[in-house]
């Protein structure tokens, strides 16, 4: 930190498996957790090493002793009407950064008048199987440039402290952001239906909808000026063979009877290839066998 200058004050706004991934990543800032599940919170290390946490907690309608200097959203997306209304009341000129699967963020914040809101993107990867939270991977974490002075501090604290986080331009965040959102809709949807962890949905029959899902995603990407690798189908297995031992959120969702992020990730997809005119209907055709698994 620099001279003289106050610590951040970090809030997280989510209680699941990423959101206790953060806290204990962040610990050394003794950032605030923020939803519905208190501590303690329990996570194991990929090496099998073993924490327990106990971060100041607030419930979503408890309010804080003062505003965050920076909010880290990482709620899931049935959340997101709990969440902008926290940071309205809360931290309407804090620095937003969210983290979270899927895109949309921002119209779903619209509601917030003048928020700082960078959209960023982690690799990082966890599984909760309560009351345990298992750290798959560590990843890579980028955040886009606003040019916001309390982002400086955020990049010397992560130097200080060690953090995987990287600042890049709103170019080249918004590509990456559209290439991790091609890789999430091949992987979540698939491994929910096949009811599998990452690596194994490699060998299900199921899998050879990944060229077909690529494919459409990355027309709809082009088509808002985004830059998609031609490789795509070689990334998203490579992702699966890395991660192999985790199940991705969806697949949690699924198995715990909640809805889905479907929406924010291959729904945004169909939504953004629709108005451009072109047709997904992979894409589609997995929504709705989504909602058939969960009733939405």
């Amino acid at each position: 930190m620099e001279p003289g200058t106050d610590p951040l004050t970090v809030a997280i706004l989510g209680s699941g498996a990423m959101a206790r991934y953060w806290a204990f990543s962040l610990e050394t800032m003794h950032p605030w957790v923020v939803g519905q599940v208190p501590p303690p919170y329990h996570i194991v290390e990929m090496d099998g090493t073993e924490h327990r946490l106990t971060p100041l907690h607030f419930d979503w309608c408890d309010k804080p002793p003062r505003t965050p200097d920076v909010v880290l959203l990482l709620i899931k997306w049935r959340r997101m009407p709990e969440a902008a209304r926290w940071i309205s009341a809360h931290a309407p000129q804090s620095l937003v950064i969210s983290l979270m699967n899927g895109m949309g963020q921002d119209e779903a914040l619209s509601t917030v008048p003048a928020i700082g809101l960078a959209q960023g993107l982690t690799t990082a990867a966890a599984t909760r199987r309560e009351p345990v939270v298992y750290i798959r991977s560590h990843g890579q974490t980028l955040v886009p440039q606003l040019g916001d002075p309390r982002e400086r501090r955020l990049q010397k604290a992560s130097r200080t402290y060690g953090w995987d986080w990287c600042w890049v331009n709103l170019k080249t965040m918004a590509d990456l952001r559209w290439q991790k959102l091609l890789q999430n809709s091949v992987i979540n949807p698939l491994t929910a239906l096949a009811d599998c962890t990452n690596g194994e949905i490699l060998e299900r029959t199921i899998w050879q909808l990944a060229r077909p899902l690529l494919n459409e995603g990355t027309q709809a990407a082009r088509a808002v000026g985004a830059e998609v690798p031609q490789d795509m189908l070689g990334r998203v297995t490579r992702l699966a063979r890395e991660t192999r031992d985790n199940l991705s959120s969806m697949v949690q969702d699924v198995r715990a009877g909640l809805p889905t992020e479907i929406d924010a990730i291959n729904g945004y997809i169909i939504r953004t290839a629709l108005s451009h005119g072109i047709t997904v209907p992979t894409h589609q055709a997995l929504v709705r066998l989504i909602h058939s698994l969960t009733g939405g």
